[in-house]
């Protein structure tokens, strides 16, 4: 997939399961500063503009509190 692509994390959702860590093979993904509503230390797209728009990370999270879109404005899917 070709193209540029960032990040859209529901920080509110993320249990900190770190599952699009371990996937992403361009190290988008590391542990945000805060803790959200549930007392996770939720998970941030640290270095989005390193996505490749692969979606592996998409796949894997349970709580489907992430989306990969295209900068020109549509989901990568």
């Amino acid at each position: 997939m070709a193209g540029k692509y960032t990040i859209q994390l529901d920080f509110e959702a993320c249990k900190a399961c770190g599952y699009c860590r371990i996937v992403c093979r361009k190290h988008v993904y590391g542990q945000g500063s805060g803790f959200n509503k549930k007392g996770y230390r939720a998970f941030s797209a640290l270095k989005a503009d390193s996505c490749t728009g692969c979606l592996r990370c998409f796949y894997v999270c349970p709580d489907f509190c992430l989306e990969v879109i295209k900068l020109d404005g549509q989901a990568a899917i």
